[in-house]
């Protein structure tokens, strides 16, 4: 069996930048460089069809350890109790 070099964790959600840039904050993750051609994440938004602007955002380790989060937007509600989530724990040292 092959080795696993790289995985994601995909989350589906109402706002997927805004709770990308959350969880950037409590990981201390990044956001990935925009596209190849756009200066800004804005301008890579503005180049969309306006139904698949915020459709989706992602963030990453800096590090390159971590897994990526992607975030897509769906078009429904949070029906039931989460099946995944991050745990975090915070302390010194």
């Amino acid at each position: 069996m092959a080795a696993i070099k790289k995985f994601q964790v995909t989350f589906d959600c109402a706002e997927p930048e805004r709770l990308a840039r959350f969880w950037c904050e409590v990981l201390g993750y990044v956001v990935p460089p925009p596209p190849e051609g756009f200066a800004t994440w804005d301008a890579f938004k503005r180049s969309q069809p306006p139904e698949q602007r915020d459709a989706w955002f992602a963030c990453m380790d800096p590090s390159g350890v971590g897994p990526r989060l992607y975030f897509q937007r769906v078009p429904e509600g949070k029906a039931a109790k989460n099946r995944v989530h991050l745990d975090v724990r915070v302390g010194t040292g």
